[in-house]
């Protein structure tokens, strides 16, 4: 009040026209708040200017520094400028203006600071006045010796809060002023400037740049378009760009303009992307390797935890401000005085800096738990990204029923979609778990202030709800824990299904196997129920809290202590109580979800400390002494090896060695031995994959030296070319490339795709066959810059000429020389030429060693061909360059595949994404699969929960009224109604019956929230099941061409993400909604009703809500779109990563695919961090619109003369307008995007379909077909797409019953599709197939595909035990399952690899896995003894028995011959000499029969196609001979 009484010192001075004025100030005291306001505040401030100058200043001893540094280390950033991957970048200098400005800005406050004091002393001023002016003339006097000193280039924060803090001083004074009886205007004008001179500079301090370094180049500046090229904008901000996040709308009118595409949108900043988190995470636990994961977490994210707790303390603490307020208002209000309506208009700008305060707050809050999310988020994906780069396989784990053995796909999806999540979510709410007792103990200590001792009746029913919560959290962990598991069991089977679908559709399984994956969840379910009643019962109690402690404490303080409840003490006691509703429910909820999250902890914690492979087996754990080590021995020395088993102590199934051997450098060396002898475990152990017991590898990974082709090729889900590139140190080099696919034979097979070598491979290289397979994965380790290649029998996958043209041009040449290849085959004569060392083992054992010149001189090397050799023509001298089909010989060339594919080669299209709002289709869908009554009984509760809410409010208002009589009150409004308040006692005579209806009331209430609460349970409930349902069903029925386009990992994204949504989220969402629309219209209603001068007000505040939306909704739209479509690479590379961990690990590509992870999963941030921008952006506004909403509903009330209890009244129906509005536009945007999960689940309801599985009126009898029954095709027609040409041209033939028919043909000739075409994998077009009398197109496909049996190269395994794979369905007895293992000689052959300690138990009882220990030979013999076990009366087989040794592979065509001798075998033949003993050869050619006969008349027809192309055959003598024979 300093310039007040100096400017009533200058007017009384013009009025006498003297300076002797008798002018006494009012006394200052300690107590008053002038003295605090004007003295106290101003010098705190100022020294704390003063001493932080000082301390920054002073150079302190070395000691001291370390310890501070140590003790101000939780309160530094985490990541620094030094641990940013790329150069940083000076900000460009500030304006010179700012700090001029600043300055004379400041100079000129304390020149009038200095002149207002010299003129006090003249005139002889108080010695507080005097007191105040030096105060104020000395801190803005250092404040400009600072500017002028110390000019700032960032916010000056110190100065900042000086400046505000007497702008603060100024507007108390104001407020205060106003309080007056006499108000005078040039004083209110004086302080206004004041206010505003100090704002103003404070505002142009913070336009100031928050740093001076940019972490990159590419940070996005002012109001550049945002672009995907640029970083986040966040970076170059100044503070009050920061503090409203205004730098985040460049991106509303490209949003408006046009859907937001992924170069729209920022990157992530260089302190949010994932590399340089987990590259300091890396850091971390070299520093600190017995710290836990937790506690870095906890270390890295220590700032923003802190920020969040004090954040939250102001808000939990000024946050009473508005409930007392309410009280002092509505205390007020009950006194007519013209006093008591001053105070009531001073509380009100009270409550309303406080609400602006909260939304700043929020800002800021919501940024950093956002940053802390994140940051812990991204470190748990990449820490579980990491470690699968580096763990060891662990086989035989077990059907994991009971949720132990190793993560599978399914499990570790699981991890990252659920675990990690829950995880970080603790992190994003962590301050809430200390908040919430802070304002349990404040609302407390204000309600016994308001109730007394009855407030203790609310403690006592809190204490109450927490006892019942005890035994409801402990079950609520032990159904998480099961509910986890059966998620877990779940995903498993769904992974399986989906990465088996072919297989399983080839037998006609899909169908059963869905219905397993729908009783695993239905399982699931069956715990989400019982998760769902404990939630009911918590939920009640937690809800109903607010009415239970009211009527508690209304109770004792009327009827007991007999004290009158005004309405100022209900309505500020329910504002308190639904204060209260917050923390006690927050705080049991933390507490659930903090025990949610140790068990997800513990979940990754398991997993991270599951076994990884030796240090020298991964490039990510090689030391730097390593890589740099470059020597070339490759061997063993006294070393044994063991596959990793669940559980841990139990025996390995299969043990190698002891084996002591020294590959010679830069030769070829052969190893040999029958079918499950330990050969791919040889090379596994050599890579590091297999366990070592004992004894020494010998190997150098580092730089990329070793290279390495698997029995089953694993390929990428890329071009052609980038599968055989791989990353090089060589890019695509022209010369060595061409020469490699020289070399593997390629040419001709890139020749026919139209793309060439850009063609695409699909997942699993479904596109191509098994022998492009094999030969692709021969390309990349011959052009990979590897010493050391390692093949695992390559040959196996292709004729006998394409393998003679390997092992001259590949296996020798150029390409081989000075290279160390360890070649696992059964081609021993074919590759001896060349090899110059050999090793044979036998049941893990090497029986024999040595150089082949030895072994020749010792006459062991005969013995060794005569044994296991593949005859092969001695001569290498063919010109081959065709692939595994020897028909493609002819001619010289070959023919064009009979698909038309794309000319760019691209298979998999990018996943598409809805654009604008959802349909109406989409929302219908939810509504009809939750049920439509449910619905309509959740509107019908949720209006009457409103009704019930606003009666209770008109209820206390009338009480409180009844009390007092003061203005047009609720009384009179509700005695219009009826007579029913007339006969209501006054409560100061007896105040049972009001006491009976208000808990009349609250019980009506109570049931409608158990109601609905049930109700959203149970609706959530069944749309979960029925969506789930209706897309397994869908995706189980579609044809297998959509799984070829379709990535496995978008689909189990559709399964984890999408239906996580689904059953957690969208039903909260919805509901939401429903009830953010009730309350805006409920309030909206109240307040107009009550105060109609506030309409044309509120017109204005909704428009500005309605302004803001749109730009809100389009982009936040269109973000959560892309987030979604960008999580499905991240996943489907890491399933594509699991298959292929041990190539990737092989060619010490582990960086490469981590570098991967990280941009993928940047990218999928990147969109979510922008969403959570434009969200706080509008969260802002809202706030500071609904606290102007709430500031001036309360004046209006106060100017319009209303009762207290209608002031209370429309003043908490303003509190819910404001938040209803704010919450409205957030939760129906966060509907739209919860739906868009709803919207891709509807994508694949409307996925082509094959034929029903079962036509009932068209059911073949049982024994169909029988063994008599033939096989006719008449005219058939086939295209795979109506638009493509035809593949099969009016294709006739007849096979008699028994009848053995071999089917050969060039490459796209029509062989594989003739073969689908019997099991109805591609429909006709026209035509038709009868088989035993019965047109298959009439059958269900799942009654034809039972019956006709198809044995592929490419083998399914399931996970489980050979006999759950034999029968997966419990069809056969163990008896008949025994029998078919040893027909197929299997049985012996598991026993004789078999260690010691297993060979008791039972071969049937054997776990394996889809990738298990099984040799790629054995798991053959699986898949024959499977076929076998069928039955079927017609058996086509394609390239059955190419991985199993010669010997074996003679057995077992003697056992087909025994198995199917009455049945009709269709052999689609690569290797003419494997089909010459069959009854007829059928010979295609574009489509078309070309010839029909038995093999000895088709190879007397001079110049016949077969003759031709048996001519073209390396075999051709043996061919001859055998035929002669017959």
């Amino acid at each position: 009040m300093i310039w007040d009484q100096q400017l009533l010192s200058i007017e009384r001075y013009l009025e006498n026209g003297s300076l002797n004025v008798d002018f006494v100030a009012p006394k200052v005291q300690l107590g008053q708040p002038e003295f605090i306001l004007g003295t106290l505040v101003p010098v705190c401030v100022g020294l704390l200017l003063l001493f932080n100058d000082i301390l920054s200043a002073v150079r302190y001893p070395k000691c001291f520094r370390k310890a501070l540094r140590a003790f101000t280390s939780p309160f530094r950033n985490f990541l620094t400028l030094d641990d940013l991957e790329g150069p940083s970048e000076p900000i460009s200098s500030p304006p010179a203006w700012t700090c001029r400005a600043l300055a004379i800005g400041t100079l000129v406050e304390c020149a009038a600071y200095v002149t207002v004091l010299a003129y006090a002393g003249i005139v002889n001023g108080q010695p507080s006045v005097l007191r105040e002016l030096v105060v104020a003339s000395i801190t803005w006097l250092y404040a400009l010796f600072r500017l002028l000193f110390r000019p700032p280039s960032t916010p000056p924060y110190l100065l900042i809060l000086f400046y505000l803090t007497h702008a603060g001083v100024a507007l108390a004074d104001t407020l205060l002023r106003l309080m007056e009886s006499e108000v005078r205007p040039e004083l209110v004008a004086l302080d206004m400037v004041r206010i505003i001179w100090p704002t103003g500079l404070a505002w142009i301090a913070g336009t100031l740049p928050l740093q001076l370094m940019l972490p990159a180049k590419n940070v996005a500046k002012g109001t550049e378009a945002p672009s995907s090229g640029l970083s986040m904008p966040e970076d170059s901000v100044n503070l009050w760009s920061w503090s409203t996040f205004s730098f985040i709308e460049p991106i509303f009118p490209l949003a408006g303009e046009r859907t937001l595409n992924e170069g729209d949108v920022w990157a992530l900043s260089p302190y949010f992307t994932h590399k340089n988190l987990f590259h300091k995470y890396l850091k971390y636990r070299e520093e600190h390797p017995t710290h836990s994961l937790l506690r870095f977490l906890i270390v890295s994210n220590s700032l923003d935890l802190i920020l969040d707790v004090l954040l939250e303390m102001w808000s939990a603490v000024f946050g009473f401000v508005p409930p007392y307020a309410l009280q002092e208002i509505l205390s007020a209000l009950a006194d007519p005085s013209p006093e008591s309506k001053r105070r009531a208009f001073l509380f009100a700008c009270a409550a309303f800096i406080a609400n602006l305060s909260f939304a700043q707050v929020d800002l800021y809050q919501t940024w950093y738990t956002r940053r802390c999310y994140e940051r812990t988020r991204g470190q748990l994906f990449c820490a579980l990204h990491y470690k699968a780069l580096t763990r060891r396989d662990v086989h035989d784990s077990p059907d994991q029923e009971q949720g132990g053995g190793s993560a599978d796909l399914g499990k570790i999806v699981n991890l990252m979609q659920g675990d990690a999540y829950s995880v970080a979510l603790r992190f994003w709410e962590f301050s809430k778990v200390f908040a919430a007792p802070v304002r349990l103990v404040i609302a407390m200590v204000f309600l016994y202030r308001i109730l007394g001792w009855s407030s203790l009746a609310a403690v006592a029913v809190v204490v109450v709800a927490y006892i019942l919560n005890y035994p409801l959290a402990k079950y609520n962990i032990y159904v998480t824990r099961h509910s986890w598991k059966a998620r877990d069991r779940r995903m498993s089977l769904v992974n399986e299904l989906f990465q088996n679908v072919r297989f399983l559709k080839f037998y006609g399984w899909e169908t059963r196997w869905a219905n397993r994956v729908r009783e695993a969840r239905e399982i699931e379910l069956s715990w989400r129920v019982k998760d769902n009643v404990v939630s009911v019962i918590i939920s009640f109690i937690w809800t109903w809290i607010p009415s239970a402690t009211a009527v508690s404490t209304f109770l004792c303080y009327t009827l007991i202590a007999g004290e009158r409840l005004t309405v100022a003490k209900a309505f500020t006691s329910i504002a308190l109580f639904s204060y209260l509703q917050e923390p006690m429910t927050a705080l049991p909820g933390q507490i659930f979800a903090l025990l949610h999250a140790y068990v997800s902890m513990q979940r990754i914690e398991v997993f991270l400390g599951e076994a990884e492979v030796s240090d020298w087996a991964s490039s990510l754990k090689m030391s730097s002494n390593a890589q740099a080590f470059r020597s070339g021995k490759v061997g063993f020395s006294d070393a044994s090896f063991g596959w990793d088993v669940y559980p841990k102590d139990a025996p390995s199934r299969f043990e190698l060695g002891p084996l002591d051997v020294d590959f010679p450098t830069g030769k070829l060396t052969l190893v040999s031995g029958a079918t499950g002898s330990g050969k791919s475990a040889l090379l596994a152990a050599l890579l590091g994959e297999m366990h070592c017991t004992s004894g020494k590898v010998t190997l150098n990974k580092a730089g990329h030296q070793v290279a390495y082709c698997a029995q089953n090729p694993w390929l990428e889900h890329a071009t052609i070319r980038d599968n055989i590139i791989f990353g090089s140190a060589y890019g695509y080099d022209e010369r060595r490339y061409q020469m490699v696919i020289e070399a593997c034979a390629l040419k001709r097979d890139l020749e026919i795709f139209d793309a060439g070598d850009m063609t695409e491979i699909g997942e699993k290289g479904i596109t191509l066959s098994g022998g492009q397979r094999a030969r692709i994965a021969l390309a990349r380790a011959l052009y990979s810059r590897a010493t050391c290649i390692l093949l695992d029998d390559p040959l196996a996958a292709v004729d006998m000429h394409t393998a003679q043209h390997l092992a001259k041009k590949a296996l020798s040449g150029e390409l081989a020389r000075d290279r160390t290849i360890i070649l696992v085959t059964h081609h021993i004569s074919l590759c001896l030429p060349i090899a110059s060392h050999l090793v044979e083992l036998s049941n893990g054992k090497i029986i024999r060693q040595g150089s082949t010149e030895d072994l020749q001189l010792q006459g062991q090397l005969e013995k060794l061909v005569a044994a296991e050799d593949i005859v092969a023509e001695e001569d290498l001298q063919s010109s081959a360059t065709e692939t595994g089909n020897e028909a493609d010989l002819v001619n010289g060339h070959q023919e064009g595949q009979s698909i038309s594919k794309p000319a760019n080669g691209k298979l998999v299209e990018a996943e598409a994404r809805a654009e604008g709002r959802v349909s109406m289709r989409t929302y219908m869908t939810y509504i009809r699969a939750a049920g439509l009554f449910s619905w309509f009984l959740t509107i019908v509760l949720m209006v009457f929960i409103r009704l019930i809410t606003v009666g209770n409010q008109f209820f206390i208002a009338r009480w409180g009224e009844a009390y007092e009589s003061t203005g047009p009150s609720v009384a009179e409004v509700l005695q219009r109604a009826g007579a029913f308040w007339e006969q209501m006692p006054p409560p100061d005579v007896d105040v049972k019956p009001w006491l009976a209806i208000f808990l009349v009331i609250c019980l009506f209430g109570a049931l409608s929230v158990i109601a609905y609460i049930s109700l959203g349970y149970y609706a959530s409930l069944q749309a979960s099941r029925v969506l789930f349902i209706s897309m397994l069903q869908k995706l189980a029925g579609a044809p297998s061409r959509f799984f070829d386009v379709t990535p496995i990992g978008r689909i189990l994204n559709r399964f984890t993400s999408d239906i996580n949504t689904v059953d957690y989220a969208l039903q909260n969402s919805a509901r939401a909604a429903l009830s953010g629309c009730l309350n805006f219209l409920v309030s909206l209603s109240v307040i107009i009703w009550v105060v109609p001068s506030f309409a044309p007000f509120a017109l204005i505040i909704s428009w500005l809500y309605i302004r803001l939306a749109p730009l809100y909704v389009r982009a936040s739209r269109d973000l959560r779109r892309l987030e979604s479509i960008s999580l499905s690479p991240a996943f489907a590379g890491f399933d594509e990563l699991l298959r292929g961990l041990s190539h990737v690990r092989a060619f010490g590509m582990e960086e490469r695919y981590q570098d991967r992870f990280y941009k993928r999963v940047d990218k999928f941030q990147s969109f979510d961090h922008v969403y959570w921008l434009v969200s706080g952006w509008l969260q802002w506004r809202y706030d500071c619109l609904g606290s102007i909403v709430v500031f001036l509903t309360t004046l209006f009330a106060l100017w319009g003369s209303v009762s207290s209890g209608f002031a209370a009244l429309v003043i908490v129906q303003a509190g819910v307008f404001a938040e209803a509005s704010r919450v409205l536009v957030k939760v129906l945007a966060q509907l739209e995007l919860d739906f868009n999960s709803v919207e891709r689940i509807v994508e694949y309801l409307g996925v082509p379909q094959e034929a029903p599985a079962v036509v009932l009126e068209n059911t073949p009898p049982a024994y169909w077909p029988s063994s008599t029954g033939g096989l006719i095709v008449e005219d058939l027609v086939v295209r795979y797409a109506p638009e493509l040409p035809a593949v099969l041209h009016g294709v006739s033939f007849s096979v008699k019953p028994s009848e053995k028919i071999g089917v050969v043909g060039r490459t796209g000739s029509g062989k594989s599709t003739l073969a689908l075409s019997l099991l109805r994998m591609i429909e006709p077009s026209s035509g038709r197939i009868i088989i035993d009398n019965i047109d298959i197109a009439k059958l269900g496909l799942d009654d034809l595909r039972k019956h006709v049996t198809i044995i592929s190269q490419d083998v399914s395994l399931f996970s489980g035990t050979i006999r759950s794979n034999l029968d997966p369905f419990a069809e056969h007895s163990d008896e008949e399952c025994w029998e078919v293992l040893e027909r197929c000689h299997l049985k012996s052959l598991l026993d004789d690899s078999a260690s010691e300690p297993t060979k008791t138990e039972s071969s049937l009882d054997l776990h394996i896995g889809q990738t298990g220990s099984l040799s790629a030979g054995e798991r053959q013999l699986v898949a024959m003894a499977r076929a076998v076990l069928r039955r079927s009366n017609i058996v086509i087989m394609d390239e059955a028995t190419s991985q199993i040794d010669s010997k074996l592979d003679d057995q077992i065509q003697q056992t087909i011959r025994e198995e199917f001798a009455g049945a009709i075998v269709i052999t689609i033949a690569h290797r003419l000499k494997t089909v010459l003993d069959y009854d007829r050869i059928l010979v295609l050619g574009h489509g078309e029969i070309l010839e029909f006969d038995t093999p000895r008349a088709l190879l007397s027809k001079q110049g016949g196609v077969f003759r031709e192309m048996c001519r073209a055959s390396a075999d051709w003598k043996e061919i001859l001979a055998a035929v002669e024979k017959q």
